[in-house]
C-alpha cells in the first residue's frame, strides 16, 4: 500500500440513466483499497471515445449489460500516478505513470478521480508524459488489432482506411505506413493535408463516392465509420481481399455487403493486451506516432464533450482533464 495521504472518497462522471448528455452526472465515490492483482491511479486524464457515448445513449451490449447497474462511472482510457498497489503488484510501484485500457467492455470507470486497474492493463509511461496520452490505448489498440490481428495487413499491401482523421483512424494511417503498407484514406477535404503529411499515399473524400469508383485491388478495408455510408463505398470500389469493421451496430451488414464483393470479412471488438500496448507506448515516445487531439476539457464538462462527439464535427480526441 502507499504512505500518500488518500481521501476517504472522490468525483467521477457517471451514467445515471440512458439518454442524451446530460444524464452524465458527477457522483461522489468511496475510495478502496486495491485487491491483490489491482492498482490505484490517481488520475490525470482520460479520454472521450465513441463506445462512451453509444453506452451513455442506451445502445449497445455494454448498455444492455449494465442497465441495471446504474449508475456507472464512464470511459475507458485512463492516466495517471499509481498510488496504491495490491500485494502481488510488480514491476509497478507507487509514484509510477501509466497508462491503460480499464474495465474493457463492462466495467469502464476511467471518468474518475481516482481509478482501480488490473496490473495486466497498465504500462508504465514516462515521467514526463503529457494529459494527451490518454488518447492512446482504446483508439491504438482497436488500430493495431483491426490491421494486424483480424485484418493480417502485410508490408506493401494497399489498406483503405476510412474515418481516417478519427480517434482510431490517424493512428491506424501511421501504424499501417510505419509497417511497410500503402494506405489509402478517406475523410473529409479539410483533412486531407493532415493525412499526407501522416503518411497516407492517396486521400478520398467520403462525400465524392464517383471517386470510389476507380478503387480495386484492395488487400484490406478497414471500416471506421459503419452503416450505410459504409455500404455505398464498398457498393462502388473494385476486388477487395478482406474487410474489417469495427461498429458492431452495423457489422453484419457491412460483412454482407463485403461478401459481395468476394471479400473475407469480420467485426472486431478491442480487447486489452499489454504488449501491444507497450509497442504503441514506445513508438508514441520515439516520436513515431503522433496523437491528434483536439480539445482537453475539465473532467466535470463530460457532458459537453459527449455532446461535441455527437455532433460529429471534431476530428482526432477529446481527453478529459481531471485537476
Amino acid at each position: 500500500m502507499s504512505t500518500i495521504q488518500l481521501p476517504d472518497s472522490y468525483s467521477a462522471m457517471a451514467i445515471t440513466e440512458f439518454g442524451p448528455a446530460d444524464t452524465l452526472k458527477r457522483v461522489k465515490k468511496s475510495l478502496a483499497a486495491p485487491m491483490s492483482n489491482q492498482v490505484l491511479i490517481k488520475a490525470i486524464s482520460a479520454s472521450v471515445n465513441p463506445i462512451d457515448v453509444k453506452t451513455r445513449a442506451g445502445l449497445g451490449l455494454v448498455a444492455q449489460k449494465n442497465a441495471d447497474k446504474l449508475p456507472m462511472v464512464a470511459g475507458y482510457d485512463s492516466y495517471g500516478q499509481v498510488v496504491a498497489i495490491g500485494d502481488d503488484v510488480s514491476p509497478l510501484k507507487c509514484g509510477d505513470y501509466v497508462v491503460g485500457m480499464i474495465g474493457f467492455p463492462l466495467a469502464a470507470g476511467a471518468y474518475a478521480e481516482y481509478v482501480m486497474a488490473e496490473q495486466a492493463d497498465l504500462v508504465k509511461v514516462a515521467d514526463n508524459a503529457t494529459s494527451e496520452i490518454a488518447a492512446l490505448p482504446l483508439a491504438g489498440l482497436t488500430a493495431y488489432q483491426g490491421l494486424f490481428e483480424f485484418g493480417q495487413l502485410q508490408a506493401d499491401e494497399t489498406v483503405v482506411i476510412s474515418a481516417a482523421a478519427g480517434g482510431v483512424g490517424h493512428i491506424a494511417v501511421q501504424l499501417a505506413v510505419f509497417h511497410g503498407a500503402k494506405v489509402i484514406a478517406i475523410a473529409s477535404e479539410k483533412n486531407h493535408a493532415m493525412l499526407l503529411a501522416l503518411g497516407a499515399s492517396e486521400v478520398i473524400d467520403y462525400c465524392c463516392l464517383a471517386d470510389f469508383e476507380p478503387l480495386s485491388d484492395i488487400d484490406l478495408w478497414f471500416d471506421l465509420i459503419g452503416g450505410e455510408q459504409a455500404i455505398a463505398q464498398l457498393i462502388k470500389v473494385g476486388s477487395i481481399q478482406r474487410v474489417v469493421t469495427v461498429p458492431t451496430i452495423t457489422a453484419p451488414q457491412i460483412c454482407q455487403q463485403a461478401v459481395k464483393k468476394g471479400a473475407q470479412a469480420s467485426g472486431m471488438l478491442v480487447k486489452p493486451n499489454q504488449q501491444q500496448l507497450i509497442k504503441l507506448v514506445q513508438l508514441l515516445e520515439n516520436n513515431q506516432l503522433r496523437l491528434n487531439v483536439v480539445k482537453q476539457v475539465p473532467l466535470p464538462q463530460a457532458a459537453e464533450a459527449h455532446r461535441l462527439v455527437e455532433l460529429g464535427k471534431l476530428s482526432g480526441k477529446i481527453v478529459l482533464i481531471m485537476n
